[in-house]
This record gives C-alpha cells, structure tokens and sequence, in this order.
C-alpha cells in the first residue's frame, strides 16, 4: 500500500468520524433532549439539560473533524498531514472534553445520555485523537 493510499484512508475515516460524532447525539445514542427530557426553571420555562448544550458543542466539532477530513482529501502533502494531525488531535481532545469536563451531561447515571452517549463519545473522540497522532508521527 502506497503512503498516499494510506492518507486517502486516514482522510475518509476522518470524513466518516466527523459524520458519526455529528449524528450520535442526536440519533445514534441520542441525548435526553431527544427523549422529551427538560430542566424546568421557576417560572416554568423548558431548557435543554447539560447533555442537549454538550450534544451542540459535539455537532460543532464533528463538523470541524469533516472539514478536516475534506482538507486531508484535497491536500496530502506534509505540511497539510502535520496541520491536520494537529487539528484532529484537538478536536479529539474536545469530543471528550466537552461532555465530560467543559459541559457535562446529566448528574442521573439512568438518563441515556450517561449510560450511551457519554461513554460513545469518549470512544470516539480517542479514536479521533489516536488519527491525529499517527499524522503527527508518520515522517515522510
């Protein structure tokens, strides 16, 4: 396999992940928004739980993560390998950050944002970071 190949591989994988990240929240494991689930304030007034604010963050990054994807298609040279490992790294950073530390989800561990969301996007999000790695390490 050529290394060209290779990078069309990482670069469709890219494009995929980013699609998946972007849909799990919302149809996959979906986040308790989707569920009918709300914080009701004191006056009454319906908001979306931490999960539904986290789910929009990850939407966010998953389309970065496509974009990057579509950038490594376009462009294999090595200079735009190094910036795309570097993006995707971060970006991997963020799929688990955002719904872990930045964000949250719901404090129930029985919503289904804690019990399939969560644990699909920290999946997702070191999968995205093991690719922005191997971008950064591959020397050509």
């Amino acid at each position: 396999m050529t290394s060209d190949t290779i990078l069309k591989g990482i670069a469709a994988l890219l494009f995929f992940l980013g699609i998946v990240i972007a849909l799990t929240v919302w149809f996959i494991f979906p986040v308790c928004e989707m569920h009918g689930q709300y914080t009701e304030t004191l006056t009454g007034m319906k908001l979306p739980m931490p999960c539904g604010y986290s789910a929009r963050a990850e939407t966010g990054i998953g389309a970065l993560i496509i974009v990057a994807g579509g950038l490594l298609m376009a462009r294999r040279t090595p200079e735009t390998r190094q910036a795309v490992g570097v993006f995707s790294l971060a970006c991997g950073v963020l799929v688990v950050l955002f719904p872990t530390i930045i964000i949250g989800m719901c404090r129930s561990a029985d919503h289904p944002c804690r019990q399939l969301t969560l644990p699909a996007l920290e999946i997702l999000g070191v999968v995205v970071i093991i690719i922005g790695g191997y971008l950064l390490w591959k020397r050509e």
